[in-house]
């Protein structure tokens, strides 16, 4: 049965649907409009389009940080209602490795997922593309990028619109920048990944899953000496 696949973590945002490992259909919008708006739509309109219902769906995946505060918190309780209401499962799933996925094809090189954290910061993390998978080398991070740029190595590749941010010094570094087209995480992936995650038995119950921050919040920060980097151990 169906896996739906939900992404609110950033401006762009969307939907999917997967079976297994075969994608069925999804949605990706970058738009302003906020994702309270469009998201449970965008759901009911992509399971018209593939004749597909609510009832169908036997599990969830959602995006769980870092990424924009209201963006994720309105992505995990959608996630949460739905699952709750149908009595499935709920994966969480890192913004940063979905990120990471679109770049995936086993070759063994290091792939760095950068993300705008805003405030000055980057959201940051490094993996592996390995044959079985990505392995992550570095937990989730906010991070100045002043502190970031050392931690970078020829020959990375930088994934993202964070990434764009570093364009300069990444290349004058030897370091290489992916296409524009892999900047966006894809809700599609989210899918599979969750799919293959609710097969190999990780789903929660809904409520067990919980956004990942990665920095405090701006009404926190306001309360705080200003640091350059946060991290976030999985």
């Amino acid at each position: 049965m169906p896996t739906l696949a939900l992404d609110t973590a950033f401006q762009a945002g969307g939907v999917a649907l997967a079976q297994g490992d075969r994608l069925l259909g999804e949605l990706l919008q970058n738009s302003a409009t906020t994702h309270s708006r469009r998201v449970l739509a965008a759901v009911d309109f992509l399971l018209g389009q593939l004749g597909q219902t609510r009832g169908a769906i036997d599990g969830l995946a959602v995006t769980v940080g870092p990424g924009y505060f209201t963006g994720l918190r309105i992505g995990l309780a959608t996630a949460q209602g739905l699952a709750l209401g149908l009595g499935a499962p709920l994966v969480g799933v890192s913004t940063l490795r979905l990120l990471a996925q679109n770049l995936a094809v086993g070759a063994g090189g290091l792939i760095w997922a950068l993300a705008d954290a805003r405030r000055g910061l980057l959201y940051a993390a490094c993996f592996r593309d390995e044959p079985g998978g990505l392995t992550r080398l570095e937990d989730d991070m906010a991070i100045s990028p002043q502190r970031l740029l050392p931690l970078l190595r020829p020959p990375a590749v930088l994934v993202g619109e964070g990434a764009r941010l570093l364009a300069a010094d990444a290349l004058a570094e030897g370091l290489r920048l992916a296409p524009r087209w892999a900047d966006l995480p894809r809700p599609g992936l989210l899918a599979l990944l969750g799919a293959e995650r609710l097969a190999a038995g990780q789903g929660q119950p809904p409520e067990a899953v919980r956004a990942r921050y990665c920095r405090p919040s701006d009404a926190e920060v306001r309360f705080q000496l200003p640091l350059d980097e946060y991290r976030l151990v999985e």
